[in-house]
């Protein structure tokens, strides 16, 4: 009883130090210690835990500044939990944490000519460089002006939407863990939605 205590002023500490958003930003990194990394990743994969004591143990995993356990925290969070405030939250952490955006595109029975040539010019990964950052928004952008409706990723739960110029594409989180979904190279009826994933780790 006096454990189960404890452990509820634990995260309800850590609730008050990140209550300020969900989607959070780490203003430093931390050296966490071994024990608080156990403590954090037990709870984060904890199947019958609080929703939002998960979504905090993950949240300092996720500031530590070791990055090999903020990968830890994407890689565990994301095979351990169903549930999916806490899904949401590592999705978007995985994509924050991408100084590239690539997206692999597959062949399909449906694909037209011009579909085959835009997959084969890009030797079958289209790539984006990731040009900056907004937590709030949930967006990476892909142009140094910042984020641009047509210029940049938007994280929206679990779903991403990807634009860039003439090039749009939507993903939706899978339960493999990966970005799946399709880009249509341009808006006409000489392209169509070519199959694609893109892979969080």
């Amino acid at each position: 009883m006096i454990k189960r205590v404890l452990e509820t002023l634990f995260f309800l500490n850590v609730f008050v130090l990140t209550f300020s958003s969900l989607t959070y930003a780490c203003e430093t990194f931390e050296n966490l210690s071994n024990e608080d990394v156990k403590l954090f990743r037990d709870k984060l994969i904890e199947p019958n835990a609080d929703s939002l004591d998960k979504l905090f143990a993950f949240e300092k995993l996720a500031c530590s500044n070791n990055p090999t356990i903020r990968a830890l925290a994407v890689r565990e969070g994301l095979s351990k939990s169903s549930d999916e405030l806490v899904r949401h939250q590592i999705l978007l952490e995985a994509m924050m944490q991408k100084n590239r955006i690539d997206i692999e595109l597959a062949d399909g029975r449906n694909l037209t000519p011009n579909d085959k040539k835009f997959i084969n010019s890009h030797a079958g990964i289209y790539s984006r460089k990731v040009e900056g950052r907004d937590r709030s928004f949930g967006c990476l952008a892909l142009h140094r002006q910042g984020c641009r409706s047509d210029d940049a990723v938007f994280i929206k739960g679990d779903l991403v939407e990807f634009n860039r110029g003439r090039i749009t594409g939507v993903f939706r989180l899978s339960t493999q863990n990966e970005l799946v979904g399709y880009l249509k190279p341009q808006a006409n009826n000489r392209y169509s939605k070519i199959p694609a994933v893109i892979k969080l780790f």
